[in-house]
């Protein structure tokens, strides 16, 4: 009796022709890998981060400011051991130990995103346009201190670091208090750079955290300074 005619037994729903076994475990096998695209899909859209950009922001800024705090780390050792102050010392250490962290959380960053510790650009010129500006930066002028490579905002020159090491006692002190300022005051300006133009928020929240804490140690340094 054909199929199409076949009548049921009664009580019995309607008979449903089965697929070969085969089939079935073919069609199962396309159901899981259609699903395992699916959440490979959605977990690589969502989980994969960004590509940093060699010449942007967020690389520019752990680059020069790992070069900005290696100077400051160097000014802060000078004056632990020509300074006769406790304030001056205990500052010092701070400087030191914090931003020692620091450059290595930031150099840790550019071997995450695969990149070179060296820079690809002049320093500061990620400040110009955001993400990949190659240009001179506008900012490079004005670092009060000058630039001791050129460029970077609030560094010592040569001649300033040499001073500072030929110095004792409260010279020493007066020399540091002035230079420190200035140094933090060019890290503040390149942090709010990297607040405004990074493109991860790990840069951004890191940013942020150096601008406030440079900021509170730029007044405890003029306060201090007042009293030398």
């Amino acid at each position: 009796m054909p199929l199409s005619s076949a009548v049921p037994p009664e009580g019995v729903g309607p008979v449903i022709p089965r697929l070969p076994a085969g089939y079935m475990w073919l069609g199962s096998i396309a159901v899981v890998i259609l699903t395992a695209l699916i959440f490979f899909g959605i977990g690589w859209s969502s989980a994969t981060p960004r590509p940093v950009s060699d010449t942007g922001a967020d690389a520019g800024f752990a680059r020069d400011m790992q070069a900005h705090h290696a100077q400051a780390v160097e000014m802060a050792l000078l004056i632990r051991d020509r300074s006769n102050s406790e304030e001056i010392r205990a500052v010092a250490y701070d400087v030191a130990t914090s931003q020692q962290h620091q450059n290595g959380q930031m150099y840790a960053w550019l071997q995450d995103w695969g990149l070179s510790q060296a820079r690809p650009i002049p320093p500061m010129a990620w400040m110009d346009s955001g993400a990949g500006g190659h240009g001179s930066s506008p900012h490079a002028s004005q670092g009060g201190a000058g630039g001791a490579d050129g460029a970077m905002e609030g560094m010592a020159t040569p001649e300033q670091m040499q001073a500072l090491r030929r110095s004792s006692g409260a010279e020493a002190d007066r020399l540091f208090t002035e230079l420190m300022i200035r140094h933090h005051q060019g890290g503040v300006a390149m942090a709010s750079a990297g607040v405004r133009l990074a493109e991860t928020s790990t840069v951004r929240d890191f940013a942020a955290l150096i601008v406030d804490a440079q900021t509170a140690e730029i007044t405890a340094l003029q306060e201090l300074r007042r009293s030398l």
